[in-house]
């Protein structure tokens, strides 16, 4: 080990410290400044009076296990809170001697008797080598000066102890024990400890094509196969920032140049996630189950990262960032930023909003498919839209250490749609909706056990989607259900100001298995099941006839309907092309957070719903469906939309599935077979596919845009795409396009082998 001055170790100690704490430079006056330190004092001084300040069998009665690892991290957990407050200058139990002497006493009991060495692991592993060492570190370098140094030596191999070789995580996990290994480098004053967690980060920031971490696509996969930008991605981000930040400007700092990376996530994985201050539930997996981290909770934790980066990234980025921090600050009137919001991230927020040389972003326009993780954003003024699919590469959803029990189906094409009913996913959503009857999604109705099917992956590689333009995209997949015979087509088409939902192919044999009862089970397809506010208002109208007071009712030939919001803003119509049989249902649904997360509140919540959906029947045999979403529109504009659409359906079966949007000049297509397939328009042959494929085009004056995507990812030559359309010249073609003639068709051949679910682009006069 190379010998260094112990400055070099007191200076990132006390850098630690103040990320921790804010240091002295804050405004205590401040009234989000002074509230955070009121919470946080409370917070640890209930802790305090409920600590057995002579521990026998146990520091808390409600922690007392002895075989529970979540025990041990649970007690860190509320030590690290008494020693945070303990170090906050302005809270009442600063430097307080009493609850000095108390941290002391829990701190050795926890090593004597509960985490050491010497101890057997047991239980989850995650508490050993990461949950516990983390808080149980944060607390020796917030108590230094009051630890004997045998002591602080004891602490920091119990925290080594138990933790596997760096190399051996991925992902978060692995930033996770990168900054076990810093911070026992830090307390020990070990330089060998800090330059092993910065190398172990240069994989961190490398681009992977399987497995765990971040794709070029902006998806970030944890556990193998589960979409985790929102959960474990944020946690990456934020631990990394602090390792960036702490190590920055001593013989330690990061200098690998893919770090660079980084700030590359920030707008390709995370910003098309936030909606207004709110992280998208679609990509936060079992942690949606969790009360205390809702969406507009999560989101105020990515922006606090966010906010970190903006210090240490290079001008340009760091102003980019602090505009859009800005705009979803000032956007986001359900939940306050500052609520539990730490003071140094305070700080930094309250720099930005009082600076008027920073312009608010506005509002992200955006189509955007993260075809790597199945799933796909689309952002348009006024609302944002979002769907949630499955493969034989990503899960359906995940449920362990008994969390997210009843998410069976948020990964079956799950859509998700924000406006201005901000709190619409963060009014405990998780446990009162009805979690059978997700919008989006085609389900075989059988009873499902809590965790049945998690990690399912079905064997079906059709997913994906495409964009062009970067405004327009579609999405598809082909759905084959958990433990079922079900199968559909499932496509979304989203333009300017309507989506178009098709489904085909809709089929259900022989369904024995779980939940079969000797009868045929229905099959569903929900359109929307929306939480209303707390009323039960929410006036809907359908084919101009007022149902909000039927609770449950049944409509044939429905062309429209129409549910008014509880906020400007989030009036939501619905079109049925020719006309189609619709069921609806009005409810007060009573839940518990308790019934999907083992630690969860007890306490019965209850929300109303207004749910519409298309009966299939039992045993159906190549049924179909459309409708168009069209957010943010008056009664009056839907019924208007339906007597003059702008989209046409081109083409809706088993074999494909196609929508023009005749203002737009916008066409999507899904091609679900590996037959050459022609898609009509105006009764004429307009564009063909040899394979699989996800196709867009855009027509105008100027010429033709052509967008496509291989959604098997398993492709390995070539798509051939023809078009009955003339052009005069190319005028851009990705790399991987071949342009094989202009007339009197276009004709392109696109090489999509190792792609990944890449989109190609190309542009014609």
């Amino acid at each position: 080990m190379v010998w260094l001055p112990k400055y070099e170790f007191d200076r990132l100690r006390k850098a630690w410290r103040e990320q921790l704490t804010g240091g002295t430079a804050y405004n205590g006056s401040d009234p989000d400044i002074s509230a955070q330190v009121a919470k946080l004092t409370a917070r640890a001084q209930a802790f305090w009076e409920a600590m057995d300040k002579s521990p026998g069998e146990y520091l808390w009665s409600d922690l007392a296990g002895a075989d529970a690892s979540a025990h041990i991290t649970g007690c860190y957990t509320r030590l690290r809170e008494m020693a945070l407050a303990y170090s906050t200058y302005t809270s009442a139990l600063y430097n307080n001697a009493r609850l000095q002497n108390s941290l002391l006493t829990g701190l050795d009991w926890m090593y004597q008797n509960r985490y050491n060495e010497n101890k057997a692991q047991y239980g989850n592993w995650w508490d050993w080598q990461i949950g516990a060492p983390l808080k149980l570190l944060d607390i020796a370098i917030l108590l230094y000066e009051s630890l004997p140094s045998p002591r602080i030596a004891d602490y920091a191999k119990a925290a080594g102890a138990f933790l596997a070789p760096i190399s051996t995580f991925t992902g978060a996990n692995r930033v996770w024990a990168a900054t076990v290994t810093a911070l026992r480098g830090v307390v020990n004053g070990n330089g060998d400890l800090l330059a092993s967690a910065r190398d172990a980060l240069s994989e961190v920031f490398r681009y992977v094509n399987s497995g765990d971490g971040f794709y070029r696509d902006g998806s970030f996969i944890q556990h193998d196969c589960l979409s985790y930008n929102g959960g474990y991605g944020v946690a990456l981000l934020g631990d990394v920032s602090a390792l960036i930040g702490l190590l920055g400007g001593s013989p330690w700092a990061v200098t690998d140049p893919l770090a660079a990376n980084v700030y590359r996530w920030v707008h390709d994985a995370f910003e098309p996630f936030i909606y207004k201050g709110a992280l998208m539930d679609m990509t936060r997996g079992r942690e949606i189950c969790r009360a205390a981290a809702q969406d507009h909770a999560k989101g105020s934790r990515l922006i606090q990262f966010i906010l970190r980066l903006s210090a240490l990234a290079p001008a340009a980025t760091a102003a980019l960032y602090k505009s859009m921090v800005k705009y979803w600050i000032q956007t986001d009137t359900y939940r306050s930023f500052y609520e539990d919001c730490p003071i140094p991230s305070i700080m930094l927020a309250k720099d930005i909003m009082n600076d008027p040389a920073v312009i608010p972003r506005g509002e992200l326009i955006a189509n955007k498919p993260f075809n790597n993780m199945d799933r796909v954003v689309h952002l348009r003024p006024g609302f944002g839209y979002a769907v949630s699919m499955s493969s034989s590469r990503i899960a359906n959803y995940e449920s362990i250490n008994g969390d997210n029990t009843r998410g069976w189906y948020t990964g079956d094409g799950m859509t998700y749609l924000y406006n201005g009913d901000l709190g619409h996913y963060s009014g405990d959503y998780w446990p009162t909706v009805n979690p059978y009857r997700l919008p989006g999604t085609t389900v075989d109705t059988m009873a499902r056990a809590d965790g049945s099917g998690q990690n399912y992956r079905s064997l079906s590689s059709w997913c994906g989607g495409v964009e062009i333009a970067g405004l327009y995209g579609t999405a598809a997949m082909s759905f084959q259900a958990w433990n079922s015979n079900l199968r559909a087509e499932k496509s979304w088409f989203m333009f300017d100001d309507e989506i178009v939902a098709l489904g085909a192919g809709i089929t259900n044999r022989e369904q024995e298995g779980e939940g079969w009862d000797g009868d045929a089970r229905r099959v569903e397809t929900i359109i929307e099941n929306r939480r209303l506010d707390d009323s039960g208002g929410g006036r809907l109208l359908v084919n101009g006839v007022d149902k909000t007071g039927s609770p449950e009712w049944a409509q044939d030939k429905t062309v429209w309907a129409h549910l008014s919001g509880s906020a400007s803003g989030a009036d939501i119509g619905y079109f049925f092309p020719g006309g189609a049989t619709v069921k609806g249902l009005r409810e007060a649904r009573t839940g518990k957070w308790s019934s999907i997360h083992p630690s969860g509140s007890k306490a019965d919540i209850t929300r109303s719903y207004q749910t519409l959906w298309f009966d299939h029947g039992a045993n159906p045999a190549g049924e179909s469906y459309s409708y168009v979403l069209l957010p943010g529109k008056t009664a009056c504009q839907v019924q208007d939309y339906a007597a003059n659409p702008d989209i046409e359906i081109l083409e809706n079966s088993a074999s494909a599935q196609a929508v023009l949007e005749k203002k737009l000049g916008v066409t999507g297509v899904v091609f679900l077979t590996d037959t050459l397939k022609w898609i009509q328009a105006g009764g004429v042959n307009f564009i063909s596919s040899s394979k699989k494929a996800l196709v867009m085009t855009r027509e105008s004056d100027a010429g033709m845009e052509v967008a496509v995507s291989d959604p098997t990812q398993s492709n390995p030559d070539v798509i051939s795409i023809e078009i009955n359309r003339s052009a005069s010249r190319v005028c851009t073609a990705d790399h991987g396009v071949a342009v094989i003639q202009l007339s009197p068709s276009i004709k392109l051949d696109i090489h999509v082998g190792e792609a990944k679910g890449k989109v190609f682009k190309a542009i014609f006069a």
